[in-house]
């Protein structure tokens, strides 16, 4: 009798194996009796699919992202509980992430911005004219989908042939581009329709400077309220240098020191972009636990930092979850930038009345000849 019920139990684990490579899920898992447990590899998941801006055509990605990487692929833990005379039960569990470990945030939005430039001396201000983005999986390592949309300048219009050298940008795109604010916009109803918002995720750069200086210091400047996750981010450069070490380099040193081949253009945003979102996957692999390295620290989450009501935009994104803790902590608890893109100015009221004794942040370029060469002001403390 037990004989038999081991023989039905058999048959059904077989049947339940057969199911799962009918299935598409190649395994090679082994009975025990009473239950069976394994890994089987997904190999034929849909690992990305190109994804079109709001307004843009659907945009090409190479191979090399399409492709999983040897190193890794994506898993499922597959447990079946069989009972004398019931039928097989399947447990599947996806691994939490291309290490096996727990990911801090479910997906990573990786971004490049360009911006005007010129050879001897930027334009005043500068303004990004490529806003580029890249949602990666922290479950499967990959790059899920992409969005491109060119910025319209508004100050300085005309892009330098230094510029458009070397980003790759020519005049006509951002002429037929839209506004910075009308970016950020569509960028956060893509991610709204891509369920990114709806999750834990964290913006990663090359570098503070896409979020820190080019992007917050545009915001100030046109008067324009972006999103608050914008405000934290992950400076891929410090993980990147705990693991391969400090020796300094840009993006295209460090994605070969790493042993990667570079793919596109560089100082293309899009490119760049993508470039950063794969070795942002291969510190993954090697099991690097990723957290906020920077962050603007302001007096709330949902105020404007800015000089004044702006007419673009002004209510379009909703509170973010994450806020300061302490809402009478002072606005700035770093040196902020001015307009010009330097570090601002700190000084202290010195005339007699309400304010004296209170300190502010002006235009870093100030001198006493000229004065301030850009409007930049902001109280150091509420």
């Amino acid at each position: 009798m037990a004989l038999e019920k081991r023989e039905t139990m058999q048959k059904n684990w077989e049947a339940s194996l057969k199911c799962l490579h009918g299935k598409g899920f190649p395994c090679n898992l082994h009975y025990n009796g009473s239950s069976m447990e394994g890994f089987t590899e997904l190999k034929n998941v849909p690992s990305f699919q190109p994804v079109r801006d709001v307004a843009d055509a659907d945009l090409p990605v190479g191979e090399e992202f399409l492709k999983p990487s040897k190193e890794f692929h994506p898993s499922l833990l597959i447990t079946i509980i069989m009972l004398p005379g019931q039928p097989a039960i399947l447990i599947l569990t996806r691994c939490p992430s291309p290490n096996g470990m727990l990911m801090e945030f479910q997906y990573f939005v990786v971004i490049d911005f360009e911006a005007t430039c010129d050879k001897d001396n930027n334009p005043n201000p500068q303004e990004i004219i490529e806003f580029p983005s890249v949602i990666v999986s922290s479950v499967t390592g990959q790059l899920e989908a992409c969005f491109q949309t060119y910025v319209r300048p508004t100050c300085n219009q005309l892009l330098s042939d230094f510029c458009k050298d070397l980003t790759g940008i020519q005049q006509i795109q951002v002429d037929r581009g839209v506004t910075l604010g009308e970016a950020l916009l569509r960028h956060d109803k893509w991610l709204e329709k891509k369920g990114i918002k709806s999750t834990n995720f964290a913006v990663v750069t090359w570098s503070n400077w896409d979020c820190r200086v080019m992007l917050e210091s545009e915001c100030r400047f046109k008067k324009i309220r972006k999103p608050p996750y914008f405000n934290r981010w992950i400076n891929l450069k410090i993980p990147f240098h705990e693991v391969y070490g400090a020796a300094r380099c840009n993006l295209k040193e460090a994605v070969e020191r790493a042993g990667l081949a570079w793919q596109g253009r560089a100082h293309c945003g899009l490119d760049d972009a993508k470039n950063t979102a794969h070795l942002l996957a291969l510190l993954m692999r090697r099991g690097f636990q990723f957290s906020i390295t920077n962050s603007l620290m302001c007096h709330t989450a949902d105020r404007s930092l800015m000089l004044g009501h702006s007419p673009e935009h002004m209510s379009v994104f909703p509170n973010h979850p994450y806020k300061s803790k302490d809402i009478n902590t002072p606005m700035f608890q770093y040196q902020p930038r001015c307009f010009c893109g330097v570090k601002s100015r700190r000084g202290v009221v010195r005339k007699p009345g309400p304010k004296q004794g209170s300190l502010f942040f002006g235009c870093g370029n100030w001198n006493a000849a000229r004065g301030a060469f850009c409007p930049y002001f902001e109280w150091a403390s509420p």
